[in-house]
């Protein structure tokens, strides 16, 4: 059965499929909490992220990231 909102030959972008995009770049990751952090997306996998900054790295589980914005 198809859904309504779907279109023919297209399929939806999961989340997962958009942990590539921002990849390799310098990133804004702002938490539940309001605190955010900043650096280079590093890695991804299904349930953590990885930022490498001042040559330190931290691991951040997803459940509790609002949203990823590139850095200005």
């Amino acid at each position: 059965m198809k859904s309504r909102n779907s279109r023919a030959g297209e399929r939806e972008a999961r989340f997962e499929d958009l942990d590539q995009e921002l990849l390799g770049r310098e990133v804004e990751v702002v938490l539940y909490d309001g605190k955010a952090v900043q650096g280079v997306l590093a890695a991804v996998s299904k349930y953590w992220v990885r930022l490498d900054f001042e040559k330190r790295q931290i691991y951040l589980n997803k459940k509790f990231i609002v949203f990823i914005r590139p850095a200005k």
